[in-house]
């Protein structure tokens, strides 16, 4: 995904894009605020972006092999977390299960709740978390050398899903990270992670989108215009997950 593709948010793409260029960037951040407002779109951009191979002044080029990759979701270097479900509580199912759903849900657009995603999932009312076994399996990735690109990064969405269990085995490596790979966080309730998962992570938050960019996002997205457009974009409060 380019930084151009989701809407507004201009100051947060100029800071990630600085950060970068300058080699500033932490090697863990937590993006939070609100559902619909871009966060999961800003990590899926900056993921392509730290692994392209000829990164531009606004963002990935798109056109090197490394963007390609990325932007069907399947570069071998950028990791997904996501909650999911298991059918029994020994089940060794993990993320990895469910990555066709999952980047078929992104590929439509990166605008989604918990609940769309679950009902992406068909999890028939089944408790979607990411469970503790899932910590080994990132530990496990981020204990290779990259495949393609220079670095790893590792996209969690929804962190505060996880199991206390997977975050407490998380802390060693977020504190004391493999070089050159990176965590992004994606959040909607950063109240609820571990305060020591918190204090190991950059925080960066996504406001609600301004009316103005609403408008623009409705009428690309949805085709709205005149009244319909204005007080679809007034009563979401800035959350294109809450417009639709």
């Amino acid at each position: 995904m380019l930084f151009k593709d989701i809407y507004g948010q201009s100051a947060i793409k100029q800071r990630l894009i600085r950060e970068v260029t300058e080699g500033r960037l932490p090697h863990a951040v937590l993006m939070c605020g609100p559902e619909g407002t871009g966060k999961l779109g800003l990590a899926l951009a900056l993921a392509q972006y730290l692994c392209c191979e000829d990164k531009r002044e606004d963002g990935p080029c798109g056109c090197c092999n490394s963007c390609r990759m990325s932007a069907k979701l399947v570069h071998p270097d950028q990791h997904f977390v996501f909650p999911i479900y298991k059918e029994k509580s020994n089940d060794t199912t993990s993320c990895e299960t469910f990555l066709p759903q999952w980047r078929s849900r992104l590929l439509k657009s990166p605008y989604f709740s918990y609940d769309q995603w679950n009902e992406e999932l068909d999890s028939d009312n089944k408790q979607t978390i990411i469970y503790a076994s899932e910590s080994d399996e990132i530990i496990r990735k981020f204990n290779t050398k990259p495949y393609e690109a220079d670095c790893k990064v590792m996209i969690i969405w929804l962190p505060e899903k996880m199991n206390e269990t997977c975050a407490n085995k998380l802390l060693k490596i977020l504190e004391e990270p493999p070089e050159k790979s990176y965590f992004i966080m994606v959040s909607e309730t950063p109240e609820m992670l571990l305060p020591t998962i918190v204090s190991r992570v950059q925080r960066i938050f996504v406001p609600p989108l301004p009316e103005e960019d609403m408008r623009e996002a409705l009428a690309k997205q949805y085709g709205l215009t005149g009244t319909a457009l204005t007080d679809v974009a007034h009563v979401s409060r800035g959350s294109l997950v809450a417009a639709e």
